[in-house]
Order: structure tokens, then sequence, then C-alpha cells
């Protein structure tokens, strides 16, 4: 029995240590059926970004407080890609990236992780960083993960906010409220026409705002995006928020540099 239980532990233990090897399903498999994972990198200036790390934007440090953003409809050289709808904080053809900064961890709700329902072939991929029309008008309590989170939706009538990044200053400020000390950048669509808030528009949004991602992908590599780029030269003070508004000067400024009437600026594969 002894001899039988030491040969099960030796045929049990390369399994065990194998899954439990960090970075083997972050950025993908090098077997010959390719993988069928990708993970997101969060970066500023090159470096990794988590909820402890500093941002220094124009001489005064910021922190990380949520970053969160909705990818759809991939594709690899023009033909779909379909995500494991099994899987939390993604659908067939949708997927909730990100985390809400909990002190200096990350919450319960983190994903920075896709897995896709087959291998994800070497290619051009694209993505959308948005909600698809027909699905982002839409009661959320009725919704299936990952359209279900509410502080990721505005109204039945604006829809999701597709991408949510908030900082809050590190500095002690006396004289200033904590507001003072925040600022917030919600990607979403505009110029939605309904009878109220509380119906969803019966034609498309005048200002749709969904970017389009396309980037050269090899096997093995991780999907990263650099803040630094979109938050460069941005004044961030409480009445410079950019709600995706066109006629406020932050927007006009960020929404081309995430992707909208612009080149996105940000994105890459490593």
């Amino acid at each position: 029995m002894l001899r039988l239980s030491i040969s099960l532990l030796a045929v049990l233990l390369p399994a065990l240590l194998t899954g439990c090897e960090p970075g083997t399903t972050a950025s993908g498999s090098t077997s010959e059926s390719g993988s069928a994972g990708l993970s997101l990198q969060l970066q500023y200036n090159g470096a990794a970004l988590t909820c402890d790390s500093t941002l220094n934007i124009a001489g005064k440090p910021w922190a990380l407080q949520q970053f969160q953003l909705y990818l759809s409809e991939f594709s690899v050289n023009n033909t779909p890609l379909l995500l494991d709808p099994t899987l939390p904080y993604q659908q067939a053809n949708i997927a909730l990236l990100g985390a809400v900064c909990d002190g200096n961890a990350l919450n319960s709700r983190g994903n920075w992780q896709l897995k896709f329902a087959s291998a994800l072939p070497s290619g051009s991929l694209s993505f959308t960083v948005g909600v698809p029309q027909l699905r982002n008008h839409q009661d959320p309590l009725l919704a299936k993960t990952p359209l279900n989170q509410s502080d990721m939706f505005w109204s039945w009538q604006q829809g999701y906010k597709y991408l949510r990044l908030e900082l809050a200053g590190k500095a002690s400020d006396k004289v200033n409220s904590p507001q003072a000390n925040a600022w917030a950048l919600h990607l979403g669509a505009t110029g939605c026409q309904s009878a109220s808030v509380l119906r969803a528009p019966s034609k498309a949004c005048a200002q749709p705002n969904l970017a389009r991602i396309n980037l050269p992908f090899q096997r093995g590599q991780t999907l990263q995006l650099d803040l630094a780029p979109l938050l460069h030269g941005i004044n961030m003070s409480a009445d410079n928020h950019c709600m995706s508004d066109i006629n406020r000067l932050s927007c006009q400024t960020l929404l081309p540099r995430l992707g909208i009437n612009g080149k996105a600026l940000g994105w890459s594969m490593q």
C-alpha cells in the first residue's frame, strides 16, 4: 500500500505543480494546439500599474481607484472569435476586465484574463472597447454577468460605461474636500434619444463612442494598455472630469486618444 501511494504521488505531483505555476495561463501556452487565454496588463510609463502604485501626473501623485472596461467583438484576420461563456466576467462576445481597488489590493471583482472558446491564433487581432449598440440599452438587474454590474451602467437611455477610470490624489489636502482630489474618465455613448432615461432609444446614439483596436498578435504575447499616453498633459481636477461629453475640453483631448475619431494610444502586444 505504501509503495502504491508513493507511485501515485509521483504521477500527480508534477501535474499539481504545473497547475500552480504562476503565469501559465496569463499570456498563453506554447503547445502545438496554441492557447485560448490572453491577459491584459495595465501599465503607466511602461511599468505595471497596481492599486498601490503612484502615478506622477503633472508633478502630483495619484493612485488608482478603479479601472474597468468592456471588450467585445473579437476577431483575428477578420475571422470572429468567441469567448468561453462558462466563465465569470464574460459572455460569448463580451468581457469585463479590470478591478476596483480596495485599500492596496484588488477586490473580488478583479479580472484581467480573457479566455476564448478555441485556440487563439497568431495574426491581426481586433476588438472593440465598448458594448455593441444592440446590447447597450437593457435592464442591468436582469442582465447576465458581466453586464449586471450596476456601477458600470448609466441608464437605459445612455447604456453602459464602456470604460471607467477613477484616480485619487495621494497627497493630503486640508483645504480642499476629498472630491477636489479626485478625477474620473467614463467612456460611453452620448446623444441617445428616448422618451425618458428609463427608456431605451429606438435608434443608435448620435455618438456611439465605440473604439476599434487592431494589433498584430503572436502566440504567447500579453495585451498591454499604458495609461501614460492617454493622460499626458491632462489637468487633473474635480471640474475637469470627462463623462464622454464632446463639449468638454478634457473630453475633446481624451476621446481621440481612446480611439474615438482618432488613433487609440497606449495599446500594444508584448
